[in-house]
């Protein structure tokens, strides 16, 4: 078994609680007495309980497996100081919640391995704003089951700290393409056209300046793309304080591997602004184009997203919130009774109105 750590927990200075991060006031707050702290001001307070002794009992087990090593090596075990409940969690959770108390907890093993992050985003939105956002994507949703936005289904969305990569470099293409302008014009006995043929050349260079890119294995980088972007402007300097409360990823991807997709994302953008200097062509068709781009720096940094992970009918649905924006993503399933009920409608209306039609002519 891996070895035994204690979690890093912010304690109420005044009823000695679990505290929350607020995102409604950007302090420390005890849900409990109501009070909200400063960072700084819980800090010292949090270091002055850590201070205690610990006795440890040895034990006669009878053990018929050891752990493997690979095992070993994805696993973390961690004690909770209110409770003393056992916390097992894989090598990149970084925040979660102890299973016994409930208690807000950072651990801080899986925070300080590989980087440290540069800077965090805090929550801007909170839970009621996600459900809010949730039940919002679901209005209006005819096909949608009717037990799809239960309660309990609602009570299931977490915040948690994404690890991201910004990469800043300067991406620059050459692009050449083939262009058409089409004249048409008549007489009274014909009509004309003119197809005029050119050969195009265009250069684009620009500076980029964090573009993400999500550095956990367990996001779907589709679904992380789609609630951009991302108002860097409210990032502050990385603290362990921001995650209590929340859930949080250790980066687990290198941003080397980010490589492929930036070069595609740079692309993308380059390319659009070469397309918007076509004016008057009725069409123009690239014939080839080459992309470079400089590589500057990769910056770490923690992001807000509201998540929610549900099955319906053995399959898996993810929806996502920005945790800064409120801009909300997802895919909803398709209740099949609902479904043929209504195709069954649409037939029937239709078939009334070819009677309605026949009964006139």
């Amino acid at each position: 078994m891996p070895n035994t750590q204690n979690v890093l927990e912010y304690k109420c200075p005044c009823c000695g609680a679990g505290l929350k991060f607020s995102s409604a006031d950007q302090k420390l707050s005890c849900e409990y007495c109501d009070n909200t702290f400063e960072l700084e001001a819980v800090q010292e307070y949090n270091d002055s309980l850590n201070k205690t002794d610990t006795q440890e009992f040895d034990w006669d087990e009878q053990q018929n497996a050891e752990w493997t090593a690979e095992e070993q090596g994805q696993m973390r075990s961690y004690i909770c100081n209110s409770c003393g409940g056992e916390i097992i969690t894989d090598g990149t959770t970084a925040a979660t919640f102890c299973p016994y108390c409930e208690n807000p907890t950072v651990l801080p093993g899986n925070v300080s391995g590989g980087l440290r992050p540069d800077a965090v985003i805090p929550f801007k939105t909170t839970k009621e704003d996600a459900q809010k956002a949730f039940l919002k994507l679901c209005h209006g949703k005819p096909l949608l089951p009717k037990d799809f936005t239960s309660k309990n289904r609602l009570e299931k969305i977490s915040g948690v700290y994404v690890p991201f990569w910004l990469y800043e470099c300067t991406g620059n293409m050459d692009g050449q393409y083939q262009a058409t302008r089409v004249h048409r014009w008549s007489d009274a006995h014909y009509i004309y056209t003119k197809t005029d043929y050119f050969m195009l050349g265009r250069s684009a260079e620009a500076q980029f300046t964090g573009i993400p890119m999500d550095g956990s294995s367990k996001m779907d980088d589709t679904i992380m793309e789609s609630i951009e972007p991302f108002d860097m402007r409210d990032a502050v300097d990385f603290n362990t304080a921001y995650l209590s409360g929340f859930l949080a990823d250790k980066y687990d991807v290198e941003s080397k591997a980010g490589e492929e997709r930036i070069r595609q994302r740079v692309g993308n953008t380059l390319d659009d602004l070469l397309s918007d200097t076509f004016m008057g062509y009725a069409s123009v068709i690239p014939t080839s184009k080459q992309l470079r781009v400089n590589h500057s720096k990769a910056k770490y940094v923690l992001l807000p997203v509201w998540m929610l992970h549900t099955r319906y009918q053995d399959q898996t649905y993810v929806f996502a919130m920005n945790g800064q924006t409120g801009k909300m993503t997802g895919t909803l399933p398709i209740c099949k009774k609902r479904q043929w009920s209504w195709f069954a409608g649409v037939a029937a209306g239709v078939a009334l109105i070819i009677s309605l039609l026949q009964m006139i002519v």
